[in-house]
């Protein structure tokens, strides 16, 4: 994989880790300012655990904060990355918690395709099995 889709991802672990540690959008609002194309679109289907779609940085941020309503203690990790080319990376991510209202421990699996344009994250899609995510990233779509 090269640095730079290495360090992006890196990044984002920590940026968003340390959001929900702390509470405070501030480092992943931040995160996304600086690496997420203005006009990019997270899309998760319905099906996965936060679901639908967001648009812009700020729906980036809110997609996270929905997450931050229903888990506390929360964590992610990225357990592989797979560079499909330069502007398709996908992460095969780990994230958990405690569910706010049930008390029960979550731990969840999905793919998060990342499409780049320019350096920039223009599409952010989730998948729930991996070779959807694959089969996204080779036709574009």
């Amino acid at each position: 994989m090269s640095d730079r889709n290495a360090k992006l991802v890196q990044e984002s672990v920590a940026a968003i880790n340390e959001t929900y540690r702390t509470g405070d959008m501030g480092p992943f609002r931040r995160h996304v300012e600086r690496v997420c194309d203005p006009e990019v679109v997270l899309s998760a289907p319905d099906d996965a655990f936060t679901e639908g779609e967001w648009r812009g940085h700020v729906g980036a941020v809110d997609f996270v904060a929905n997450q931050m309503e229903v888990l506390d203690d929360m964590w992610l990790r990225v357990d592989e990355f797979i560079e499909v080319d330069p502007q398709n990376l996908i992460a095969a991510v780990t994230f958990g918690g405690r569910a706010r209202y049930s008390g029960l421990d979550v731990e969840l699996h999905p793919f998060h395709l990342l499409k780049m344009r320019d350096g920039r994250v223009l599409q952010w899609q989730i998948f729930l099995e991996r070779e959807r995510a694959l089969d996204a990233a080779r036709r574009g779509g």
